[in-house]
C-alpha cells in the first residue's frame, strides 16, 4: 500500500495563524510515503513568502513533490514576470517543475500548469503544452498506478456556478489519463475539496462514498486550501490517500475546533471495463 498526502494552496503570506504549524503535526502523524503539494505555496511570490515556504518544506518528515501554482509567479516587476517567472521558485523551492516519484507500485508525475500570461483576460488560468501531454502519455503502458498532479482544475467538481476557468488542454489531459489503467489526478486552485470521476463516454460525475471505479475512469481529487484564510465557504483541509492495486481510499481531513479530523471518506474500488 502507498500513502499519499495531497496538500494544496498553503499561501504563505496569507495563512491563518498557527494552521501551518498544526498541519505539519497532522502530516507527520499520517505517516505518508510521499507528500504531494499541488501549487500556490505563496500568496504573491515574494522572497519572504518563498523563504517561509522553504522553511516549511524543510520541516516535513516525509519526502515531498511540489509543482507551482499561479500565485507562485510574481506579478511585478513585469520584466521578471514575463522573462523569468519561475526564477524565485527555482531559487527557494526546486530547480525543476516536472518532478517525478515512485515506490515501484505508484508513479507520480508533476505537471506545471502555471503560466505568467496567456491569450485570455484571466492570467491566473492554467495551461499545459503538447510536450507536457506527451510526457504523461509516455506512461500509458506502465503497469504502475499513475498519479498526475497540477495546480489548475480540469473539471468543475462541485463548482455549480462554473466560476473557474478550466485549464487549457485539460480535457486532453483527462483523455490521456483515461487511456490507461488506474489513473488519478491531484489538483488545487479552487480552495474546495471534492472527489469526482471522469471518463470519455460520460464526462465528469461526483464520486460516492463507496464507489466502483472502472479502470478507464480518472479519479479527480481537488484539495481545499491547507492553511490560507481564503476559505470560500469551507474549512482548511487536505487529502490522505491510500492506494493499492484494488482500491483508492481518500480521507478528506478537515480542520475542526478540536483539531484535524476525517470529514469524508471515499472508498473507490477499481473494476475491469465490461
Amino acid at each position: 500500500m502507498t500513502v499519499i498526502a495531497h496538500v494544496s494552496d498553503i499561501h504563505f503570506g496569507r495563512q491563518r495563524t498557527g494552521v501551518a504549524e498544526g498541519l505539519l503535526l497532522d502530516l507527520e502523524a499520517a505517516t505518508p510515503d510521499i507528500i504531494v503539494i499541488s501549487g500556490d505555496l505563496t500568496q504573491t511570490a515574494s522572497h519572504d513568502q518563498f523563504a517561509a515556504a522553504s522553511a516549511f518544506l524543510a520541516r516535513l518528515k516525509s519526502p515531498y513533490l511540489v509543482v507551482p501554482g499561479n500565485h507562485d509567479i510574481p506579478a511585478f516587476p513585469l520584466t521578471e514576470r514575463f522573462l523569468a517567472p519561475l526564477r524565485r521558485w527555482r531559487r527557494h523551492v526546486a530547480e525543476g517543475v516536472a518532478p517525478e516519484w515512485t515506490d515501484g507500485r505508484v508513479l507520480i508525475k508533476g505537471i506545471n500548469s502555471a503560466r505568467p500570461f496567456g491569450p485570455y483576460l484571466n492570467w491566473s488560468r492554467g495551461r499545459i503544452s503538447p510536450v507536457q501531454l506527451a510526457a504523461v502519455a509516455s506512461a500509458e503502458l506502465d503497469p504502475r498506478i499513475l498519479v498526475a498532479t497540477a495546480h489548475h482544475p480540469v473539471a468543475f467538481g462541485n463548482d455549480s456556478q462554473q466560476a473557474y476557468d478550466l485549464m487549457t488542454r485539460g480535457e486532453e489531459l483527462l483523455q490521456v489519463l483515461a487511456a490507461r489503467q488506474q489513473s488519478i489526478l491531484l489538483l488545487g486552485h479552487r480552495h474546495r475539496a471534492h472527489v469526482s470521476l471522469w471518463n470519455a463516454r460520460t464526462g465528469e460525475r461526483p464520486a460516492a462514498a463507496e464507489d466502483g471505479v472502472a479502470t478507464n475512469d480518472v479519479v479527480i481529487l481537488h484539495a481545499g486550501t491547507a492553511a490560507s484564510d481564503r476559505l470560500r465557504g469551507e474549512v482548511n483541509s487536505w487529502n490522505r490517500i491510500e492506494l493499492d492495486s484494488g482500491a483508492a481510499t481518500v480521507d478528506i481531513r478537515r480542520l475542526t475546533p478540536d483539531g484535524w479530523a476525517v470529514g469524508e471518506r471515499f472508498v473507490m474500488r477499481w473494476v475491469p471495463v465490461g
